[in-house]
C-alpha cells in the first residue's frame, strides 16, 4: 500500500522550485498576450513560439539536472508522455487535436513544469475546456484561436493541483 501511495505522490506531485514558479508566471503572462494576438490575428507571433520551445528545453534540462544527471523512470515517462501527446496534438499527425506548431509549443512549455500524472490531466483538461470554448471561438469558421483554451486549461490545472497540494490552505 505504501508503494502505491508513493507512486501517486511521485506522479501527481506539484512542488515548484522558485525558478519553475517564476517560469509559470512568465508563461501565463506570455499566454495572455498571445491569446489576445490569437483572437485578433488567428496566430501567435513567431517570437512566442521560439520562447515557448526554449522554455520547454530549459525545463527538460532542469529536470535532467535535478535527477542528478541520471535518466530515471520519472524523467523518461514525463518527457516521453510530453513528446507523444505533443505529436498527437499537432495538425499533421493529431488524433487528439489538430493544432498549429505554436499552440503545441505552448502546451509543451506548460507540460514541462508538471509531474507525469498532471501532464496527462492537463491534456484531458484541454479537451474538456475546448468543448465549450471551441464553438464560441470558431464563430462558424473551421479554425479558431486555441491560445484562450491553453490559457484557461493551464489556470484550471494549476488551481486544482494547488488546491490538492494544499498551496491555498
Amino acid at each position: 500500500m505504501a508503494f502505491a501511495s508513493d507512486l501517486l505522490d511521485l506522479l501527481f506531485s506539484l512542488e515548484f522550485s522558485t525558478a519553475q514558479l517564476f517560469g509559470l508566471f512568465f508563461l501565463l503572462g506570455s499566454f495572455t498576450v498571445a491569446a489576445l494576438s490569437d483572437l485578433k490575428h488567428l496566430a501567435a507571433q513567431r517570437e512566442f513560439v521560439e520562447v515557448w520551445f526554449f522554455f520547454a528545453g530549459m525545463m527538460l534540462v532542469l529536470d535532467f539536472v535535478q535527477e542528478g544527471l541520471a535518466v530515471t523512470m520519472y524523467f523518461g515517462v514525463k518527457w516521453l508522455l510530453i513528446a507523444a501527446l505533443a505529436v498527437m496534438s499537432h495538425r499533421r499527425f493529431g488524433p487528439i487535436f489538430h493544432l498549429a506548431t505554436g499552440d503545441v509549443a505552448a502546451l509543451v512549455a506548460v507540460a514541462g513544469l508538471l509531474a507525469p500524472g498532471w501532464v496527462v490531466l492537463y491534456w484531458a483538461t484541454l479537451k474538456l475546456v475546448n468543448l465549450p470554448l471551441a464553438p464560441l471561438l470558431a464563430r462558424g469558421k473551421d479554425v479558431y484561436p486555441f491560445m484562450p483554451v491553453v490559457t484557461a486549461a493551464t489556470l484550471v490545472v494549476v488551481a486544482i493541483a494547488g488546491w490538492m497540494g494544499g498551496i491555498f490552505s
